[in-house]
């Protein structure tokens, strides 16, 4: 008889906590061993939730300013922060999840991309990398040109200029002269339809705002519900945001 080798499988991992119990010779029953499972997700998520509320329960004063600017900031980096935590979850733990919704060749290819550590650049961003896993599904990907990737990769955007901040000037008062101050620069630009900006808005007095932290945490929260809607995929949390805005 010739015996074929077993084809390499994608390993497989348990979900959540997992603890050993054993019975001794006595009929004793301990704990030996407890593994626990961390992920981020989810708490990121709920982080900039607290710091979109807080900032709309805060008035802007001499007092404040830095705390209310505080929230903002901390609403929309971790905004962004929990659409990273969420990618790197499903490539790894539907990867090794044994009841994971993918095929095993699905399963080896989001496992690959999780050993090989293939991270967003560029172009390739994290966003992009939701549609990626979409194609590999086969299924639908999210139209770049509009929400909820639009808004989505505005956030990014936003973010990054907070992460990888760069100085600058910007012309915020001409005499006697009609100008169009949201002309200047490119994110207002962008974020003008978005945030409702007037044409005397700049970057960053007139963006950085409650109004922007609340939107920055709706379009990631609605970008990841419309992921999970499309690819089947349950990332461990309910992801619709108007139960998420209930729930806080």
């Amino acid at each position: 008889m010739v015996m074929c080798p077993e084809k390499p499988r994608v390993p497989v991992a348990t979900r959540g906590d997992d603890v050993v119990i054993v019975t001794d010779a006595n009929g004793t029953t301990r704990v030996s061993r407890i593994e626990s499972e961390y992920t981020f997700a989810f708490e990121l998520r709920q982080a900039a939730r607290v710091m979109t509320n807080s900032a709309r329960h805060t008035e802007d004063g001499p007092r404040t300013h830095w705390q209310l600017r505080a929230f903002i900031h901390g609403a929309i980096i971790l905004s962004y922060a929990s659409l990273e935590a969420a990618l790197n979850e499903i490539v790894h733990l539907n990867a090794l999840e044994e009841k994971s919704p993918l095929t095993e060749s699905e399963r080896k290819v989001f496992h690959t991309i999780g050993q090989e550590g293939l991270q967003p650049r560029d172009e390739n961003n994290t966003l992009q990398q939701y549609n990626m896993l979409l194609r590999i599904l086969g299924k639908p990907v999210l139209n770049v040109g509009a929400n909820p990737f639009q808004a989505a990769n505005l956030v990014r955007m936003l973010r990054n200029m907070f992460v990888h901040p760069i100085p600058g000037r910007v012309v915020t008062f001409i005499e006697g002269e009609e100008f169009d101050y949201s002309s200047q620069q490119s994110i207002v630009k962008k974020l003008k339809g978005h945030l409702g900006l007037k044409a005397n808005a700049t970057f960053p007095a007139d963006v950085i705002t409650k109004k922007c932290a609340a939107w920055a945490v709706d379009s990631c929260e609605t970008f990841l519900h419309e992921f999970v809607t499309v690819s089947g995929i349950d990332p461990g949390f309910i992801t619709d945001p108007n139960h998420a805005r209930a729930a806080t």
